[in-house]
């Protein structure tokens, strides 16, 4: 922009220009004061919706606060409930349990007692039943001792009284075998002094000799026989000895050993 100095021509342009400025500046600011006011207006109006949205977010949230709180409530009061309901079912559970474990100790208790008490009578009955079976023992020691003595005095009896027969009976054999001998030299001799003088006389001593030979025949089968029946009766009778004794033995360590 040119400026002319001359004082005359110069100051009404200068003013002129001076009013077109301020006019323009005036309507500038104008212009940008209604451009600020819009600006604050719609800042304003942002601002006012910014804080309804924010109200009402706010009380959205309020709300869901108070009903998370309300649940949160409901929540803490049914957990209590079920807490006092769960602690209430285990009291009355732990109280049945103590009952029952103090029945099941005093049923255990009485077990032991009876169990004792069985025991102390099967001790007390094995005892006696120990000392009976002593004294069965001992009484059939006895007997079986008193029997073997009797045994062998019976076989020492038997054996002599065979002895003793044998012996009677040798010594009539032994006599008829010597009046048979005597007997048969008589006749010898009868009959070499008298030379066979009478045949009545030598049939006379040849039938003496064939019954002294007959009676000998039959003494000897006759103690032949008694002896066998004196030897078998004789073992018979330590047979049966034998036989009680070893049942008594077996009877003896039967009950021993039980």
């Amino acid at each position: 922009m040119s400026m002319n100095l001359d004082p005359d021509t110069s100051a009404p342009s200068l003013e002129h220009e001076l009013e077109v400025d301020n006019r323009h500046l005036q309507q500038t600011i104008g212009a940008l004061r209604d451009q600020l006011e819009r600006t604050q207006l719609e800042k304003s109006e942002a601002v006012q919706r910014a804080v309804a949205a924010l109200s009402d977010e706010l009380a959205q949230l309020k709300a869901t606060a108070n009903a998370l709180r309300d649940r949160l409530e409901r929540e803490r009061l049914d957990s209590q409930e079920a807490v006092q309901k769960a602690l209430a079912a285990a009291n009355a559970e732990n109280a049945q349990v103590r009952e029952t474990a103090s029945a099941l100790r005093d049923s255990m208790e009485r077990l032991r007692i009876e169990k004792d008490e069985a025991v102390q009578r099967v001790r007390s009955d094995a005892n006696d039943e120990a000392r009976q079976l002593q004294s069965t023992t001992n009484a059939l020691r006895d007997e079986l001792e008193k029997m073997r003595i009797d045994s062998d005095e019976s076989e020492q009896r038997v054996r002599s009284t065979a002895q003793n027969e044998g012996a009677q009976l040798r010594e009539t054999i032994n006599a008829v075998r010597d009046e048979f001998d005597k007997a048969r030299i008589d006749g010898d001799e009868k009959a070499q002094k008298v030379n066979a003088s009478s045949q009545d006389e030598i049939a006379q001593l040849q039938s003496a000799a064939h019954a002294l030979r007959d009676r000998l025949e039959r003494e000897s089968a006759q103690y032949y026989a008694k002896l066998q029946r004196i030897e078998r009766d004789s073992q018979s009778e330590i047979a049966q000895l034998h036989d009680t004794i070893a049942v008594l033995r077996e009877r003896l360590e039967s009950e021993h050993g039980a």
